[in-house]
Formats: structure tokens, C-alpha cells, sequence
């Protein structure tokens, strides 16, 4: 078994790096060790001897090398959970997180109780919110857009794999640019990190595509573009909802009265922080 010396060095490596808890730390230890022998955890706990063979010892050495330079791990395992599904993702696409999945609940809710059926997903990435409301509210038709062609390619193999018969449709477009049409419902988890912000200097976060965090000195000019366009493409009472910073809701709540929007709604994260706003719009004259 490979030595307990070496697996304490690299738990402590851990946690002094990324502040994880020892918890954490071991768990990250168990992940990495488990791929780089291509098993699940629970082969490791069965076969315990996996460890002391010298390849796989060295493949895990690698891995381990990647993590503590600061590559996330659903980078090195190329995949993360997301709303009890698993995603394939890589470098050209955000790795999706947990308060995300409060933009789905909201998605879910409104789309069941106001029988809404189109749907625009903009700035897709991995397809996580796309496929996430596909699945659980069947019937809805959903174009998802990004800017970025290495992005669609992720959510289109992530489709294939997760829910080949939805009606998902991609689009290679900045925002609305090459959008067509108009819809029921718009979601976005647009970039709202400020350029200055210090958690840009994570390890991590160096990993992550910076034009799906970063956005202005104020982290909102891509939420302003976007709520500045979105009436000509929502249908008359259609919805937008998107994600934001913690403490950029009253902001955020400005633009959208700003813009014309009502029915004004916000929604908690799981920490209690301020993580989703959207609104509400009456009739539009398409301009565009």
C-alpha cells in the first residue's frame, strides 16, 4: 500500500493550499488515487493492495501534481455532478456549482405553473441548465447559446450521453446576437465577478475560462447588456431569470425595474445569500 507517510504530506499539501477541511483533503486524496487506477472509491476499500502497485502509484502522483498547481477536480476527472446528473466538462467550459441549481428550481417552478414552453439558456457552457430543466419538465423547447464553439461542442456531447431525445438546440451567438425569435422564459448565468476581485486570485479559478466569471469593474456589465436587449425577445409576459453576486441584489433589482420589468422575484442560495433575480415583462414591440 502506498506509504502513509506520503498520502499525510499530500493531505496536509491539501489543506495548507486550498484551506480544505482534513475531511476534504482525504476525500480529494481517495478521488484522485481511484481514477488514476480507473476504479470507484469502494474498489479501493475491497482491493486495498490497488495502491502499492508502482503504475498506479505514479499515475496518482500526476494527478496529485495537476491538483495542487490548482487544477480543479472536475477538470482532472473531466466530469461533475450538477443537479443529480453528471457532466462532462473541461477547460473550455465553467465548471457548474451548487448555486446553480437554484436557477433550475426557479426555471422549474415557473415553467410548470405558467405552462411556459420556450426557453433560452444563454451562456450555456457544459449545457448544465439546459438539460437539467429538459429533464425534469419534459416538452419544453430550449435553445442554448454560447459564444464559445468549444463550449457548445461540451454541451452537445453532454446531451447525447444525458437526454438524447430533448429538444435542445445550440447556437454559436454573444448573448442575443445571433438569436432568432422570441420566448416564454430567458435563464442566464452570465459572468458577475468584478475584475478586481480577489477571489480571482484562487488557484483555481485560473483554470476556468475567465469570460464566464469575469464582467466589468463592477461584475454587471454583462447583466446589463443582457437586460438592456432581452424585452425584444421575450414573448408578451415572458420571464428572465439569472444569477448573480451575493451582494449585487439591489443592483441587480434596479437594472430590472430600469428595463421595464415587474413582478420583480429574488431566491435564496443554500448559504442564504441573495443568488437569483428576475422579472417579468408585459407586451414588447420587436425592435430588432
Amino acid at each position: 500500500m502506498i506509504k502513509d507517510a506520503l498520502i499525510e504530506s499530500d493531505i496536509l499539501s491539501l489543506i495548507r493550499t486550498f484551506g480544505l477541511s482534513r475531511m476534504e483533503a482525504i476525500r480529494e486524496v481517495k478521488i484522485l488515487f481511484a481514477h488514476a487506477i480507473g476504479l470507484g472509491q469502494l474498489d479501493l476499500i475491497k482491493e486495498p493492495s490497488l495502491m502499492s502497485e508502482p503504475l498506479h502509484i505514479e499515475r496518482y502522483q500526476k494527478l496529485f501534481q495537476d491538483r495542487i498547481n490548482g487544477k480543479p477536480i472536475a477538470y482532472i476527472l473531466g466530469e461533475k455532478e450538477f443537479y443529480g446528473l453528471t457532466f462532462k466538462v473541461n477547460e473550455h467550459v465553467l465548471i457548474p456549482r451548487p448555486e446553480t441549481e437554484l436557477l433550475v428550481d426557479v426555471a422549474i417552478e415557473k415553467i410548470q405553473s405558467h405552462n411556459l414552453k420556450k426557453i433560452l439558456d444563454l451562456g450555456t457552457g457544459s449545457g448544465a441548465i439546459s438539460i437539467a430543466v429538459s429533464i425534469n419538465v419534459p416538452g419544453v423547447d430550449v435553445v442554448a447559446a454560447d459564444i464559445s464553439k468549444n463550449a457548445l461542442k461540451v454541451g452537445e456531447a453532454n446531451v447525447k450521453s444525458l437526454c438524447p431525445g430533448a429538444s435542445i438546440s445550440w447556437v454559436e451567438s454573444n448573448w442575443f446576437s445571433k438569436i432568432s425569435g422570441t420566448f416564454d422564459l430567458i435563464l442566464a448565468n452570465p459572468p458577475y465577478i468584478a475584475a478586481d476581485d480577489r477571489h480571482l486570485k484562487s488557484p483555481e479559478l485560473r483554470y476556468e475560462p475567465l469570460g464566464a466569471l469575469v464582467s466589468g469593474s463592477e461584475g454587471l456589465d454583462a447583466i446589463s447588456e443582457i437586460l438592456e436587449q432581452a424585452q425584444s425577445f421575450l414573448n408578451e409576459g415572458g420571464w428572465l431569470f439569472f444569477e448573480h453576486g451575493y451582494d449585487q441584489l439591489d443592483r441587480c433589482q434596479d437594472l430590472l425595474t430600469g428595463q421595464g420589468f415587474t413582478s420583480l422575484f429574488y431566491a435564496l442560495d443554500l448559504s442564504g445569500n441573495p443568488r437569483i433575480s428576475g422579472g417579468r415583462i408585459g407586451a414588447v414591440t420587436r425592435t430588432i
